[in-house]
């Protein structure tokens, strides 16, 4: 996947919103993830379809990332997509 393909949620993936944050369980590993509410929204807009330079332009907007904020973002996405959250 190229950093301009939209990001997809995989369909095996539980995402459940819990006070500021949130959890992730991948049914087929049944391994859990917890996100913060930054982690949430880059789910959320993932579920958009945006691609990923789309997706850090509208967080970093929404929070005010600065550039180290943004890094944090993308490898964020790298690990998601490394653990088969994203298709």
């Amino acid at each position: 996947m190229t950093l301009d393909s939209g990001l997809r949620p995989n369909p095996d993936v539980i995402a459940r919103r819990l006070g500021d944050g949130a959890v992730l369980v991948h049914l087929p590993t049944n391994r859990v993830f917890e996100l913060n509410d930054t982690g949430m929204r880059v789910w959320e807009l993932a579920g958009e379809g945006l691609a990923q330079a789309e997706l850090l332009d509208r967080l970093a907007t929404e929070f005010a990332l600065d550039d180290a904020a943004r890094r944090d973002v993308a490898d964020l996405i790298d690990r998601l997509r490394r653990e088969g959250l994203f298709v």
